[in-house]
């Protein structure tokens, strides 16, 4: 396996900044006072056990679902509803199946960026190319394999060309074939260098990716440490439970 990647130092403000941000579902509490900055470059996976909170606090990030209390800033700013400066890839794909695969990725762009179809469908062909998926451009998603629709969908999210990555558990909805080409496809954005919050329980992607891995549970962070000491030794009880259920999680 390659050593891990580390972003390089960066200054200025963070990509991502939540201050005692709470959520509610009704009466349930969601999100619990959470606190969390992520450096620009920085790659954090979010892990926990299911209704933890995971995947509330990626979609607060992107503002697809309201928190009630607290602030988020990306980029230093609130957000401003365009949706540029994230970009969000779903666990369950959300590719739009009476469109192409070209379609899908230029529908944003073309309509949200107000970019020219000509410019829009070069910027989808390149990410497709760089998604190994360049020959399906022309089908339905309902042609493709899960694996090759969830590469389609990293490609549309980098068509919106944001400053920031946002993952929400993207293979847990795959065969375990498929799950090894998009967690490959991740890792080459890692290498760029781009920001990346990614919701997962894959485990060995978090010991190679992340800079930070961040445990939830119930609605709140209990730890946020590197991969070597989050794994070597969780401090929090309900973190080593987590692991001790994951095969291969913890430490040798």
């Amino acid at each position: 396996m390659m050593p891990p990647i580390r972003a390089a130092a960066q200054s200025g403000p963070p990509a991502v900044e939540l201050s005692g941000v709470n959520a509610w579902f009704g009466s349930h509490h969601v999100l619990r006072d959470v606190d969390l900055a992520v450096a620009p470059g920085e790659r954090v996976v979010i892990c926990g056990p299911s209704g933890s909170g995971k995947s509330t606090l990626i979609r607060c990030i992107n503002g697809l679902t309201p928190f009630q209390a607290g602030t988020i800033r990306v980029g230093g700013r609130l957000p401003s509803g365009e949706g540029s400066a994230t970009g969000m890839v779903f666990q369950a794909f959300n590719l739009f199946p009476h469109l192409t695969v070209l379609e899908n990725c230029t529908l944003a762009p073309i309509h949200v960026q107000r970019m020219d179809r000509r410019s829009a469908e070069d910027l989808a062909r390149a990410h497709l190319e760089r998604m190994r998926i360049p020959g399906e451009a022309g089908k339905y998603p309902a042609q493709l394999s899960g694996g090759q629709q969830q590469r389609v969908a990293i490609a549309r999210a980098l068509c919106m060309r944001p400053a920031i990555l946002l993952f929400d558990e993207p293979t847990s909805a795959l065969d375990p074939e498929m799950v090894q080409e998009v967690l490959e496809a991740m890792l080459g954005l890692a290498r760029d260098g781009r920001t990346m919050l990614c919701v997962t329980h894959e485990m060995g992607f978090a010991r190679e990716v992340a800079d930070r891995v961040v445990f939830m549970d119930e609605g709140q962070i209990l730890e946020a440490d590197s991969p070597g000491a989050f794994f070597a030794g969780p401090r929090h009880e309900r973190a080593r439970a987590f692991l001790a259920r994951l095969p291969g999680a913890t430490a040798a």
